[in-house]
């Protein structure tokens, strides 16, 4: 479980398996939390990849 900052300074937590498992409406609403934009024709897909992609950066160690 990893806890993320979105806009307005809000905090949620989320799991990588949570993410994977979201509709279409949900992964919308966790991007635009998160302060990404999303559009009617993007797929699926690609929110969910943008989506994991933010997960799996959020959670990589400092490496300095």
């Amino acid at each position: 479980m990893a806890i993320f900052n979105g806009t307005g300074d809000t905090y949620r937590s989320s799991t990588r398996e949570h993410i994977e498992r979201m509709s279409r409406c949900e992964l919308v609403e966790w991007l635009e939390f998160r302060g990404t934009a999303c559009y009617d024709n993007e797929s699926t897909a690609l929110l969910r990849k943008c989506a994991l992609e933010d997960f799996d950066c959020e959670n990589t160690p400092e490496l300095f």
